[in-house]
Formats: C-alpha cells, structure tokens, sequence
C-alpha cells in the first residue's frame, strides 16, 4: 500500500494540470456538501449554550386538540420548578425593548440605514422602521444562569445580586452588545441605562458569543421580577392567563428523560384540574394529553414536529447529494480519458507480471488520494467561507437584532464525515476507470479499437449521468426561483403599495389610561386624514394577521361539522382604505360596536354556504384553542352574527390561499389602541412616511412610532421568504451542478481529442475537410448529452411532480419550459466542446501521424 500511494503521488504530480481540475471538481461537490452539513449542525441541530449541553431539556405539553404548547405562565413556571425533582429548571421569553440614556440615540431607522442590509437597500426585511432606539433583550429567571451552569464575564449573574436593595434593578449586558454599542466602555458595569422608561443597572457582562436557550446573543439579560415594570402591567406575573415564557431543565444525577416525562404530565394535569375547577378552563381540547421532554434545542418544536422545514431540508441535502453525484461523475469521465491515456503502460505492467486485481487496486489508490486531496480544500474552503458568509451577516443585520452567533468550526463529526465522503466520492469516481482499465489494457492489438470503443461507450455514460443530474438540479432551481418570483408579483387584491402601517407604543407610565391612549389614537388618526395625499385612515391589522375559528351557520344542527377560518377585527373604512371592493351587501356603518354584523370574503361564503346567497344569514364562532389567541386578544367566541357583505378575496400569506377565507368583525372602539393605524395615500405609500411619523410626534412625543408599507410587511411574511430563501439555495445549487457539468465536458472532450490524434491525422490526410472534423468531435460529445437531457428530463417531471406543492403559482410539469431549459444545457454543452474541436481541427497531419 505504501509503494501504491508512493507510486499514484508521482502519477497525479505528472499530469498537473488534469490534477489540479479534477481535485477542484470533487472539491466542489465534497465543499457544498459540507457547508450544508455544518451550517445544518450549526442551526437547526445546535445544543443550548450550557454546561454538559447533553443534561439540558425542553419542555412542552400537547393538548387533546393535537396542538403542542409550549409557553407557559410564570405561576405555572414556579409550580412546575417546585414540583419537579430535577437539578433545575429555568424559563425565559425574548422581548424587544426600547432603549434610553445609553448615550447618543442610534434609532431603529438610523440603525438600518448604517447596517449593510440597509446600504445595499434591503429594506423590506426590517420589522418596521421607528424614530426610538430598540434593544433585544431576553427575561429569564433567576436561576437561569446557574442551571445553564454559565458564570458572568465580569460582575455577577441575577442569582448573585441582592434582592432586597432598594436601587434600580439588575440587568446584565452581553460581551457583544458592550463591544458594539458601547465600543467596549470599561465603566460599563454599574452603568444605568433606561429600558421601557425603566432605569436599570448594570450589574455583569455575559461572555462573549453567549446565547443559552436562543440562537443570538440579546443585547441585555432582565431577570422576571421586572416585567411587571417594562410591560407597565402590575399583574403581569400574577395572570395565569398569560403565557410568554418557554421552560428549559437540567436532569438531575441519574434521572432519564422518560422519568422527567412523567412528573412533567402529572404536574400538568393537576394545574389543568385546578384551572377547570376555578373556572377558568372548560374545553376538554386544553386537557393536556401528554408531556413532551426532549434534548435541550433553542427551538421550541422537537425534530419530526415541523414535516414543511424537515422537507425543505432534505432538499437542499438532497440537491447537495446530487451535486455530488455530478461531481464523481465529471471525475470519472476525466478519469476514465486519463487512464485511456496510460493504457501502454498498463500493458507493459501487464506483461512484467502484474496482476489484474493489482492494477485495479493501485487506480483505485489514486482515485482515493484525489479523494483525500479534495476533501482537505473542501474542507478549508466550505471553513472559510462560512465563517466569512456569518461574520457578514452577522455584521450585516442593525444591532437591534442582537448578535446571530452560528458555531461553524468543524469539530470530530464533521472531520469524521469529510473523511468518509472523501473516501467514497473518491473511490466511487475511480471505480469505473479502474474496472474498465485493465480488461482494456489485457485486449490484444487486434482488439484495441474494439476496446477502445468500449470504453468511449463507458465515458459517454458517466457524461450522460452528470447531465442528467445537471439538468434536474437546473430545472427544480429554476421552478423554485419562478415560484418565489410569482408569490411577490401575483395581485394581492388590495392596494399594498399605497398603505402604510403605523403602529405605536404607549409610554409604560401610569397617566396612559385606556382613555386617553383612545384620546390619542383618535387625534391622531384625525391629523393624519387632514395630511396632503392621504384618502383614508382606519384601525386594523394588516392582511393575513388573523387568528382561526371555527364558524357555523346558526341554522345548521347542533353537532354539524364546523367551517375552520380566518378573522379579523377591523374599523370601518377599512374596505374603501385599503381598496378591497364589496361584491354584496356593504360594510359597518356608524359606531364599530353598535351592531352584530360579519363581512365574509367570497371564498369563505363558498366555503360555508356554498351558492346560496349569504346575505342575512347568521353565524356563530367560536375557540379552535384559546391558546392560538395573543394574550388579550378581543376574541370572537359565541356571539352570533349576521352577514351584511361579501368581499372580493384578498392574497393570503398562506401558499395554498386558506386564509383567503376571512371573516370581518367590527372592531370595537375601546381595542383602537392596541391595533396599527393604516393610511392610505396617493400616488404611494413611501410619499408619506415622515409625515405620519412628524404627525404622530406632534400629538404626543413620546409616543413610539413604528411605520412600514403593505408590501414590505408582504415580503417580511414567513412562506415568502422561506420561498426566496429556498429559490436562492435551489438555483445556486442547480448552476453549480451546470458548472460542473461544463468542465467535464470540456476536459473529456480534450482528452478524447488528444487520443484520437492519430485518427485525425489519418482522416486530414486522406481528404477529410476541417468543417468534417469538427462535426465528429461534436457529434461524440452530443450524443451522451442528448441521452443525458432526455433522461433528465424524465427525472425532472417526476421530481417537479412530487414537489408541486412548494412551487406557488406555476404549472409544475410545463413540457415547454423543460424542453426550452434542455436546449440551452445543449447549447452551453456544445460551446464547452468547442475549444477542444477547434484545436483537433487545427491538427498537422504529418505530426498527428507521428503522434505515438
């Protein structure tokens, strides 16, 4: 074996240029591969940030209704700590927070603007755009850095600080925040800075990259006794009907999962029993059916709950897969013409005495060090790469966001995965070439060309196999890029250009009384109608920020099948502000809560009366689960309501267009503080954005306000960029298995040119015409690829088949953009045969027959 690596070393050294390319193709396919594997590991299979990760768990219940519910209330939280034997349990929520008396004031506006997304103009991936400072901050209790087992950089965690001082109370600062916004002030602790209007002093810094149970370092830590003082809410801690927080536990010595499954559902059920006797729960669908305890993840579903995300990415693994099938293909081709190459050589081995089996292993020996080779450059490239790609991104985002922190550094795993796909990539390239090698080399003179065209077959097969694979690969990431085209450009049915969404927030100061928040409101909403431009105002969320329902026609027997839809409270004029026509009847007249009518959207009447005319009908709704609902949600449960309109069908955010099916409620007037502001304006929406934020300073300048377009909160929408997000992947996997496509056609093709030299020759001189040489070069490249392209043609059909669901608005099997997409992976493959064919038309004769 060592004279075998020896020996294939100064083989590979020989041919450096057909070294260099070949390593390069396989390093493609092994980097990719990698990079997808790592950034996996890095995001969706990272531990939380503790101590002995592997003692750390998630907790969660399902219910009898089959939804799995994750947050709890803080009474809940203290219960359970108390109840359950474990070696702790902690609970925290993320909150964004406004920031004060930190310095000169970096607004959310101004922050973008600095950020690269901001210069670059990516502005439709903020939130909103506000004239205050935000922060990200994460509530945690008190025990939550000792059962993640982490100490403060410098200064001390909550568990340390005294509860019984009367100054303001504790927060502690990340080492990456402190860097970033306060470039590292070593008087940091003990600072006072004011979060929410509330002063708070900084007691310790978190160590650098720490991000516990979330996957991005906040900007501060709050312990929960503050809550009720950011949120300007004194039973903020006592609601049981308020459940912000997420629970995490450290197993005790040896207890097992199952074990803290157990006590986890009895504790559960025991509060469920006591909420149901108090009242406070009387659906038998909020009974919790089971305890879910799992490996700690900062996510807060377990892996196989999510089947969308699970599917999305075995894609992209998959494409990855299929990429690197290309790749051993590409090689195995280069190869195979490599070897043709030495088939003197192995003759002469041959006749010295070697045995077929011998010969194999040592072009299989050189296969696997083009393996290793390639698998050490994919694996300092795909390292460096990205850690450059989440540097950036991470620099990238406006310091609100807190800092993403992705562990990229390959540890024993992934050293352990690139040696075997090393391995096998390299052998599975080589292995063609070497079977076919010596049965070559073994054929007697008489047979060669016999032999020769042997193994042209076999090279035109590996040829055929990466265009197939290219052109599937090409053809999925275009549908993907289409369909993520179409969801941005398909008419939303309301006028998402001309309407800006305003949303406020209310000082946390007790003089903000309902009634003078509803004073505001309607000041405001009564200047901005006076603005040049604005042709109407009117209180609701925006489109698509609807809970479901379960709906019913009064008529109907008790027991019929209920109609799950979508609702939504809205003002009147919402209709004319937002440019949704009424098809029947009319809208809310007067008062928003004088009377008990419903609008219902045309697809919903369909949905729940078929072709009878809704109008005057009754509907009664009610609760899917309480717990879908925010936390003071004005909900629609059991009050009957009559149908006064139907409303053209407006764009869901949905893919499949279920939440087309909508239900408009008047929204009533004592709820008009707590929903945005949408303006509608001529001829655009941008028009106006300084003058509603210098309108809504001028009636209360401490008011918050947040302002972004209809068509940017559209884009901001999950499926949408999950859909950009999948295009880019898709389409960027998909040119770099063309591109690999490409150079093995280009590197087959000259070495088939070099070998065929003599043949050339032998035709130039008895009359063959240049124009006649090149048709033969083409012609032996085209035939693999037109076999290739109509192979992959038939996997792309199947494969778009099975995945039309994730292509939004376009016909999955379209015969003509497949055949018109086959025709330019023709035309590119041809133009990559060219340069060789020029070359073999170029050819002396006299040298060519020479030429061996």
């Amino acid at each position: 074996m060592i004279n075998d690596l020896k020996f294939g070393i100064r083989t590979l050294t020989r041919g450096r240029w057909s070294t260099v390319i070949t390593i390069l193709s396989l390093a493609l396919g092994i980097g990719v591969n990698t990079a997808l594997i790592t950034a996996y590991k890095a995001f969706f299979a990272r531990p939380l940030d503790a101590r002995n990760a592997n003692e750390m768990v998630n907790v969660a219940l399902t219910r009898n209704s089959g939804e799995m519910d994750y947050l709890f209330s803080h009474s809940d939280f203290e219960t359970y700590r108390d109840s359950v034997n474990a070696a702790g349990l902690a609970a925290f929520r993320v909150a964004r927070v406004q920031l004060s008396n930190a310095g000169a004031m970096i607004s959310q506006r101004a922050a973008f603007e600095q950020s690269t997304l901001g210069k670059l103009g990516v502005m439709a991936l903020a939130d909103t755009a506000s004239n205050a400072e935000f922060a990200q901050v994460l509530v945690v209790s008190d025990n939550y850095f000792s059962v993640l087992g982490v100490s403060a950089l410098q200064g001390r965690t909550f568990e340390g600080a005294s509860t019984g001082a009367t100054g303001p109370p504790a927060a502690l600062i990340s080492e990456n925040f402190w860097q970033r916004r306060f470039q590292g002030d070593p008087a940091i602790v003990g600072r006072i800075v004011n979060l929410n209007g509330v002063a708070v002093t900084i007691i310790g810094i978190t160590p650098r990259d720490f991000v516990g149970t979330f996957i991005s370092a906040p900007a501060f830590w709050l312990p929960l006794g503050i809550e009720p003082l950011i949120n300007g809410d004194t039973q903020w801690l006592l609601n049981r009907a308020n459940r912000p927080y997420r629970l995490f536990g450290r197993l005790a010595l040896g207890a097992s999962v199952a074990q803290a499954r157990t006590q986890i559902g009895q504790v559960a059920d025991r509060l469920w029993t006591l909420d149901a006797s108090k009242g406070d729960s009387n659906s038998t669908a909020t009974r919790p059916a089971a305890a879910m305890v799992w490996p700690g993840s900062p996510f807060p579903y377990p892996p196989g709950m999510l089947p969308g995300l699970n599917l999305a990415i075995g894609l992209i693994l998959f494409g990855g897969g299929m990429l690197l099938a290309i790749a051993c293909a590409n090689v195995g081709s280069l190869q195979l013409a490599r070897v043709r190459s030495r088939e003197m050589e192995l003759r002469t081995r041959f006749s010295l005495g070697a045995s077929r089996g011998r010969i194999t292993r040592q072009l299989l020996t050189e296969s696997a060090l083009m393996g290793l080779a390639a698998g050490l450059l994919a694996l300092l490239f795909s390292w460096a790469l990205l850690k450059a790609g989440v540097r950036a991104f991470a620099d990238a985002m406006p310091v609100e966001f807190g800092s993403l922190v992705f562990d990229v550094n390959p540890n024993i795993e992934i050293f352990g995965y690139i040696l075997l796909i090393s391995l096998i990539a390299g052998i599975l390239s080589g292995v063609s070439p070497a079977m076919h090698s010596p049965r070559s080399a073994l054929t007697s003179v008489g047979r060669a060309s016999t032999a020769s065209v042997r193994g042209r077959r076999l090279q035109g097969a590996l040829v055929a196999v990466q265009v197939a694979l290219s052109l599937v690969l090409l053809i999925t990431g275009s549908m993907f890029v289409r369909g993520a085209i179409n969801s941005l450009s398909i008419e939303t049915g309301y006028a998402a250009e001309q309407v800006v969404q305003l949303g406020f927030q209310f000082p946390k100061d007790p003089k903000y009384t309902e009634d003078r928040r509803i004073a505001l409101v309607n000041e405001l909403r009564f200047r901005l109608a006076a603005l040049p431009g604005v042709t109407g105002v009117t209180s609701a969320r925006s489109p698509g920020s609807a809970f479901r329902t379960g709906a019913i026609p009064v008529e109907h027997a008790a027991g019929s099948d209920r109609s799950l839809l979508f609702y939504t409270y809205v003002q009147p004029g919402y209709f004319e502000t937002l440019g949704i026509p009424l098809v029947h009847g009319g809208g809310f007249e007067g008062d928003a809560g004088a009377g008990q009518f419903a609008v219902l959207s045309e697809s919903a009447g369909r949905r729940m009366f078929g072709n009878e005319n809704p109008l005057g009908r009754r509907i009664r709704l009610g609760f899917i689960d309480e717990r879908l609902h925010l936390s003071g949600e004005v909900a629609a449960n059991g009050p009957i309501w009559q149908i006064a309109g139907i409303a053209r069908d407006t764009r869901g955010w949905t893919f499949d267009r279920s939440d087309t099916e909508q239900i408009y409620l008047p929204l009533p007037g004592a709820s008009v503080d707590d929903r945005p502001l949408l303006i509608r304006a001529q001829p655009n929406a941008l028009s106006i954005i300084r003058s509603v934020e210098q309108a809504a300073s001028s009636v209360d300048p401490a008011i918050v306000v947040t302002t972004s377009t209809l068509e940017d909160a559209l884009r901001r929408a999950g499926p949408f960029m999950s859909s950009s997000l999948g295009a880019a992947v898709a389409s960027g996997i998909g040119m770099l298995g063309l591109l690999l496509a490409v150079i093995g056609i280009l590197g087959t093709i000259s070495h088939v040119v070099a070998l065929r030299t003599r043949e050339v020759g032998i035709r130039m001189a008895i009359g063959a015409q240049r124009q006649d040489v090149l048709r033969l070069v083409l012609r032996e490249i085209a035939r693999p690829v037109v076999t290739g392209l109509i192979a992959g043609m038939l996997l792309a059909v199947g494969l778009v088949f099975v995945l039309r669901g994730m292509f939004y608005g376009i016909r999955p099997v379209d015969g003509i953009y497949f055949v018109m997409m086959s025709l330019l992976f023709l035309i590119v493959a041809l133009l990559a045969a060219y340069p060789p064919a020029r070359r073999a038309m170029k050819v002396d004769p006299v040298v060519a027959l020479r030429s061996e």
